[in-house]
């Protein structure tokens, strides 16, 4: 290529990509908005369970880990139900991203891509979700008495929540914590302590702080009742990523999100102790049991406002373009692009669409226990 215009073509380059970082730099907050459609659409969630779905395939468990028996096998010996904690844990963050790894081949260059969006939600006070906590948990025990169950009253767990120890937590300031790309304010029944055990994911304890999961099995024995320690997870989005893929497969990395809610997570112990010994259950049974599919809500709580997004598109397509010219893949590097959105809602539209998912789980857990009912 002659050197007058490789040197017309070098400053043309320039002023242009000059141009695109301008433009690029600008700030660009945006009307209420859903994720732009190169983002990609979260694919859709299992179903709303139906009135006659089988509970099984909601929930599943084992007593004794893996290889232990399944949990189906002991619910009939369960007369008498205790819930002496239970725990909504209301996601409050998201963020996911997606990669597309650099590669190399003979005639084609991928320098990779990476795709980012968070999403957080705005409109909801601590008060607002401490009330649907209440709510639900009343809602729990009351579905538990119509399975056939006998609940054990909160007034007779007084004992097990001095001997305890309770996650440090008040009403202006809840318990929170991030993980995973997730933030999660995490509430107790008023009245009750907030309270985790070792393997719970999303609490405070060490692996061998055993007092709390010790103390659970202590009581199942002394209130002569199965005892079971819901952690729910309240989600108001899904979101979707193409992941993490290799550049030989892919040239695009996508993330998208939508508003709907649901409970994404729901994991228990369960302990019907026959005799307690040593601070171990020794003969009874013992095990947890988890969600095997999503609780999800139809009802309209919110919309999305788009708040920031960049991407290097606009200094990638012009540097790409005069790089070919002058024999070169990929000028421009690897494609970056990140968006922030809020999630506006109410107190009273968030209320209505959480406890219409938590009371779904709720109804098909007490419908599980209805199934293989105590004689």
């Amino acid at each position: 290529m002659p050197r007058t215009l490789r040197t017309a073509l070098n400053t043309l380059a320039a002023a242009l990509l000059l141009a695109a970082v301008t433009a690029q730099a600008q700030t660009t907050p945006a009307a209420e908005s859903a994720p732009p459609a190169g983002a990609g659409t979260a694919p859709q969630a299992a179903a709303t369970a139906a009135a006659d779905a089988d509970p099984d395939a909601h929930f599943k468990g084992k007593m004794g880990g893996t290889f232990g028996k399944n949990i189906i096998d002991v619910l009939p010996s369960a007369k008498r139900v205790a819930v002496p904690a239970f725990r909504l844990a209301f996601i409050t963050n998201n963020a996911v991203t997606a990669q597309v790894r650099g590669s190399y081949l003979p005639g084609r260059d991928s320098s990779g891509a990476r795709s980012s969006l968070h999403l957080a939600l705005k409109g909801v006070d601590a008060a607002a979700l401490q009330a649907i906590t209440d709510k639900a948990y009343a809602q729990l025990l009351d579905q538990l008495r119509q399975s056939g169950r006998e609940v054990v009253p909160v007034e007779e767990m007084k004992e097990f929540f001095g001997t305890v120890n309770p996650t440090e937590s008040t009403a202006a300031k809840p318990y929170s914590k991030e993980q995973n790309g997730q933030t999660a304010s995490i509430f107790a029944p008023t009245g009750m302590p907030l309270v985790f055990t070792h393997f719970d994911q999303w609490g405070d304890r060490g692996s061998f702080d055993l007092n709390n999961y010790r103390r659970l099995g202590e009581f199942s024995h002394k209130w002569n009742a199965a005892v079971i320690a819901p952690l729910v997870i309240v989600n108001f989005a899904r979101m979707s990523s193409s992941g993490n893929t290799s550049g030989l497969t892919s040239r695009t990395a996508e993330t998208g999100a939508e508003l709907a809610m649901s409970v994404a997570g729901y994991n228990s112990y369960y302990a019907r102790s026959e005799e307690f010994r040593n601070n171990v259950v020794m003969k009874g049974d013992e095990g947890s049991f988890n969600m095997a599919a999503p609780f999800a809500s139809p009802m309209t709580f919110g919309t999305m406002k788009l708040l920031a997004q960049e991407d290097n598109s606009a200094v990638k397509g012009v540097v790409d373009i005069f790089g070919k010219l002058a024999g070169l893949a990929n000028a421009g590097g690897a494609a970056r692009s990140t968006a922030r959105y809020e999630a506006e809602t109410t107190n009273d539209a968030y209320s209505a669409a959480a406890l219409d998912a938590v009371n779904r789980s709720s109804a098909m857990l007490a419908k599980w226990l209805r199934k293989y009912p105590a004689p």
